[in-house]
Order: structure tokens, then sequence, then C-alpha cells
């Protein structure tokens, strides 16, 4: 959640609680004893930032000291700090339309000072701002704008910070994965530097991240080892943060009165820090925990309490101040342009009169140079007449070079057709050896074993009894070999004709059911559950017959990998318009070492809960159908947890609809972080 990050703005100094008195008071001694104005300048400001995580109108009120004091001084680089450390104390309290004034004012002094990393940090403040209003179409540009700026002034503190802001939108957006990429490369920058809040702050939102993808262990690992840092710092503030992610964990893992421990922990924490944001995500939670446990009237004073906070932070006022200063910015920026596009006007007046001068004297140069021309005239004619037989000869040699060099380029015409044509051979021999390969090893087992059964039927050894049982154990193995020869066929086909796709409406319910129904027997024999959930009214555009072998390819892994009782169910929902089709099974599950193998380029194959053997090319032909259809596939599972293989399929195209769409995005929370001058 980007609401953490104000912590890691605000915290950038390392230091316990003792050692933060320690360092206030040793500030205001100083301040007491020196008389240059520029260094009480930096005195003040010094002492905003140590008040972030004390008191925020104590922050306010050093900053405004210092922003007197810098303007007496005329020092605009100081007077840029001291507007951004009063908007980070407005900030912290909620009052955003005077932190956005505050922010813009240091901006516009930074932006001709040209100082690369006091630019890094103005351009991160704003983007919180617009992080906060849920705006993250402005918020992201900012913040690589930011990034790119910190990374120009080799600010490795700003760069972690700039990529954290980054991920903290993609985990707004819900997009924990691209989150949790940016959050690791900021955590080894936090770590060199021996950052310790950093650490304690990345820490936590890799946390956050995790319990967005409902992996609540792994996140209650994270937000452990955020805990005992934020005990060794004793950043009681931080804390807050730690507790409410471990009860979120606690809350999906379904452990309620964990969940409310930790929830009631980080409120009464929070409750002695005046910030807005923080006591409307801990009242947000407890009225989650508070519903789950089924006591509604507390749930009902949490929400209140959420709903009164979130409208007091999110209001118009706030947002027409953001777009007021932002017109104000942009307007100054114009007014520029046209101070340079004016002197630019002058400039080039100047230069057409010293063109003028330039081309009398080229005129008169021009008649002086016809005069000698004319002179040698005479005598270059019999120099022509030279250069023409020497032309002569010269086009015979470049006729015989021309013929010379079509001969040439016949023959790597030539040598490039060979290449190409061995490259076919060599393609077409991998293939046919892993055709060889799969007959021999894959598909001779199952026949020969089919072949001993028919011969001990036939010869009338096997009791009444137990022919049954042999019976379908026949059906079971000839099913078996009929799918994987029909595997073996589509991705041969496939790798040497290539695909054709035929895009059409597909009715997914009526699919999965004609799959269903053509595995029942096999799933019947395992006595494994087959349910179809996917509404009836429910329509992908893709081909009919790659879609059909998806489908029939992941029901028959998931029954592969189960047991008697488990259950494989098929579902689908429009996700960020397109069909999410899922096949989820409770079997053994598979771990993260074997999930990077199974879409790879090669094949891989393992053995089901009753031994069952595979040619390891359904998933390679399921992903290759799915890509070339416009979706993506992937797998979701745990050792124990079963398994969930997912693939996406676009939706069909609506007559009425246009072509530029605006995607829906997941649910948003309330976001922020603000970032030290």
């Amino acid at each position: 959640m980007l609401l953490l990050f104000l912590g890691r703005l605000f915290f950038l100094i390392t230091l316990t609680q003792p050692q933060q008195k320690v360092l206030i008071q040793d500030l205001r001694t100083e301040l007491d004893r020196t008389e240059d104005v520029k260094r009480k300048v930096e005195l003040y400001c010094e002492l905003s930032k140590a008040h972030n995580s004390i008191n925020p109108k104590t922050t306010i009120s050093y900053g405004n000291k210092a922003v007197a004091l810098a303007k007496e001084a005329g020092d605009d680089k100081l007077l840029a700090q001291a507007y951004n450390e009063t908007g980070s104390g407005h900030y912290l309290l909620g009052d955003i339309d005077k932190a956005v004034q505050f922010y813009y004012k240091a901006l516009r002094i930074r932006e001709k000072l040209g100082d690369p990393s006091d630019l890094s940090a103005s351009y991160n403040n704003i983007g919180n701002v617009y992080a906060d209003q849920n705006n993250h179409k402005e918020a992201l540009p900012l913040y690589k704008k930011s990034l790119s700026l910190a990374t120009t002034a080799q600010d490795t503190l700003r760069i972690g910070s700039a990529l954290s802001n980054i991920g903290g939108v993609y985990l707004d957006q819900g997009k924990y994965d691209l989150a949790l990429v940016y959050y690791r490369e900021a955590l080894p920058i936090q770590e060199k530097l021996d950052d310790k809040q950093g650490i304690l702050i990345s820490l936590i939102n890799i946390g956050d991240a995790y319990n967005g993808k409902n992996d609540y262990q792994t996140a209650l690992s994270y937000f452990n080892k955020a805990h005992q840092i934020a005990n060794d710092l004793g950043s009681s503030h931080d804390e807050v943060y730690v507790l409410r992610g471990k009860a979120e964990s606690y809350l999906k893992a379904g452990k309620y009165e964990k969940a409310l421990d930790n929830a009631l922990a980080s409120m009464e924490l929070a409750k002695a820090y005046e910030g807005k944001y923080v006591l409307k995500e801990n009242a947000a939670i407890l009225d989650r925990i508070y519903t789950a446990m089924g006591n509604y009237e507390l749930a009902h004073y949490y929400l209140t309490l959420h709903t009164s906070y979130s409208d007091s932070l999110h209001n118009e006022r706030a947002a027409d101040r953001i777009a007021q200063e932002r017109v104000k910015y942009e307007t100054a920026q114009k007014d520029k342009e046209n101070l340079l596009l004016r002197a630019e006007q002058e400039l080039n007046l100047r230069k057409l009169e010293q063109r003028s001068i330039v081309q009398y004297f080229t005129v008169a140069l021009l008649l002086l140079v016809c005069a000698v021309a004319y002179v040698f005239f005479r005598g270059r004619q019999h120099q022509s007449r030279i250069n023409k037989l020497l032309t002569q000869k010269n086009e015979l040699i470049m006729h015989k070079n021309e013929a010379l060099n079509q001969h040439q380029k016949a023959l790597t015409e030539q040598a490039e057709q060979l290449n190409i044509q061995k490259e076919k051979l060599t393609q077409l021999n991998t293939i046919k050896d892993k055709l060889f390969s799969v007959i021999a090893h894959d598909l001779r087992g199952p026949l020969v074993a089919l072949k001993g059964l028919l011969h001990v039927m036939a010869m009338g050894k096997v009791p009444a009894d137990k022919q049954e049982g042999l019976f379908n154990s026949l059906v079971k193995g000839q099913q078996n070999v009929l799918w994987m020869l029909d595997n073996l066929f589509d991705w041969a086909r496939a790798q040497m004709e290539g695909f054709e796709v035929d895009p059409k409406p597909l009715p997914l319910r009526e699919l999965a059911d004609e799959n269903i129904r053509l595995l029942q027997p096999v799933a019947g024999s395992k006595e494994v559950a087959l349910n179809n959930t996917i509404d009836p009214s429910l329509v992908g555009s893709a081909d009919k017959e790659m879609i059909r072998l998806v489908l029939r390819n992941l029901i028959s892994n998931g029954i592969k990998f189960c047991k008697a009782g488990d259950t494989v169910t098929l579902s689908a929902r429009i996700h960020e318009n397109q069909v999410l089709v899922s096949v989820k099974d409770t079997g053994i599950g598979m771990t993260a070492e074997v999930q990077q193998k199974l879409f790879g380029g090669g094949s891989y194959s393992s053995r089901g809960t009753a031994n069952e053997k595979g040619s390891g090319l359904g998933l390679a032909l399921c992903k290759d159908f799915v890509e070339h259809n416009g979706g993506s596939i992937w797998v979701e599972s745990a050792p124990g947890m079963g398994s969930t293989f997912m693939f996406t399929l676009p939706c069909p195209a609506k007559p009425d609809e246009e072509d530029n769409t605006t995607p829906q995005h997941l649910s948003q929370k309330e976001t922020a972080q603000l970032e030290l001058a």
C-alpha cells in the first residue's frame, strides 16, 4: 500500500527514538548559539524533518520559520527546501491543498536551479499527491521522472524511494508481480546503504504484495522480519504498518482472533499519531475483521470512522487545488517559452541583416568567378575531349565489374537458400527425433501393456471376477494412448505446418461440458469429481478446436494429479476486457521449480497419483494454442494445496464498441509517500 511510503519519506534518518531526542536537543542548542542566517535556515529545516515522526504540527511550525528566514537571507535553494518541509507537515495532517501549494513553490525554484537530486524529490512529492487522489495515470510518469533524475544525480537513496513508489502504484492497481519486481530492486539498494528504515519499509511493502496475491504465509514471514527491525529502531509509527499487515495476513488465513489482536494494537499506536491516513486504514481493516467475526455493531462503528476520514481526505477542494497549482506551474513555463521565442525572433532579425550583407559579397564574388571561368573555358574544352575518352574506358570496366557482381550475387543467393534448407532439415530432423523418442518411450510401454492384457484374456486365463477390472484397465490405457497420440500429432503438425487460427465466438460452458463428458470415465475410475461452474452466457473469441484441446489437456492434467475424493473445477469470468478461464484441482500441487518447467521451450512430464505417464507435450501445446489466440496461460500452485491453471481469451468484438476502450482497473487503496529534500 502506497500509504506506507509516508514512513519511508519521513524517516530517512535511521535513528531510534532516544537518538532522535538527542538530535533535536543538539539542533536546538546549535540554533541558540549560531548567528549565521543561512545556518539557522538549515537548522530549522533539520528540526522540521526531525519532528515528522513526533508531531507534524511542530514540523509545520519549524518549516514556516525556515521559509521566513530563507526569504530574508535571499537563498533560493534553502527556500525551496523550507517549502518542501512545510508541505510535508501539511501532507502528514491530511491537509492536501496546502501541501500542494508548498510543493509547487519548491518545484518552481528548483526548476530554475536545475539540481537533479532536488528536482527528483519535488516530482516524487507531487506524484504522491496524485497517488493519494487515486490518479495513478498522472502519478506514475512523475515517479518515473523522479527515478530518472535521481539516476542522473547518482542519488541512491532517492533511487530506492522512487523504485518503491513505482512499485506502490502497481500494488494499488493489483499488479502484484510487477510491484514485487520494483520492491526487490529497491531492497538491495537500501541494504547496501545500511538504511534500516528503508529496509523496514521495503519488507512491509513486499508483505503487502504477497497479501494481495493471497500468499499470507510468505507475507507473514516478511512482516515478522519487519517487526523485529521496527522494535530495534523503537519506531512505533512503523510498527503501526507492521501490525496492520500482519492483521491482514491472519484475516486472509481465517485466524480472526490473531487478526483482531494485531489490528487493535496497530490502532492504539496510530491514535498517538495525528495523521488521518493511518487512522483511516486501521478503521477499514477493523471493519472487515469484525464483519468476518459476525460482530456487526463494532464493524459498523469502524466503517463509519473509515468513511469520515475518507471524506475529509478526498474532497473536491483538494482535487481543485492540485489542478490550480498545476495550471499556475504550466502557465509560468509557457511565459518562459514566450520570452525565449521573442529573444529568438530578435536574434533571427539580426541574422537576416548579416545574411543580406553576405549575399551582396557573394554576388560580387560569383561575377568574378564567371569572368575567370570564361578565361579557362577554351583550355577546358581540350581537357574535356581527353576526359571523354577516359570515361568510355571507365564505362567498359564498370560493365565488366557489374557482370562479376551479378555472378557473385547469384552465388550468395544460392548459399542463402542452402542455409535455409539446412535449417529446415535440422528442424525437421529434431521433430523426427522427438517423435521417435515419444513413440519409443511413451507409446511403446502402454501398447506393450495392452498387448499383454489382450494376450492373457485371449488365453482365457482371467477369472470372471477380475475380467471387469482388466477391461477397465484396457479402456483406460487405450484412451490414454489415443490422447497421447492426439497431442503428439497436433504438436508435430504445428511445428511443421505452423498455426492457422480461425477465431469465432466460443460458448465456453458448452465446450467445457463436452470435455467433461469425454473425461468422466477416467475421473470416475479415480473417484475424482468434475465440476463446471462456467456461466452459460459467457462467450470468448478463439479457434474452437484449439481451445477444445487446451481444456481437454488441462482437465486431464488435473485428474492425473488428484487422489480419490479430490475435485477438478472449471470456472470463468471477465477480467480486464478478457475472458479468464480457470481449471482448479485439489490434488497434490507442485513446487515453484516444477512450475517454471511447465511452459518452457522443451517438454516436461511427471507421473500422476496413479502412476499415469504423459508425453510432456500437452502443456507446451496448450501454451502455443492460447498465445496464438491472443491470450496467455499460467499456473498457481503449492505442494499439498492443489493447482490452478489459468488462461485468457479475447472477448468477442461488439458492433458498437470503440476500438480504444479504457480497461477496467482493479480496486484502488489510499496511498502516499513523502520525499525529503
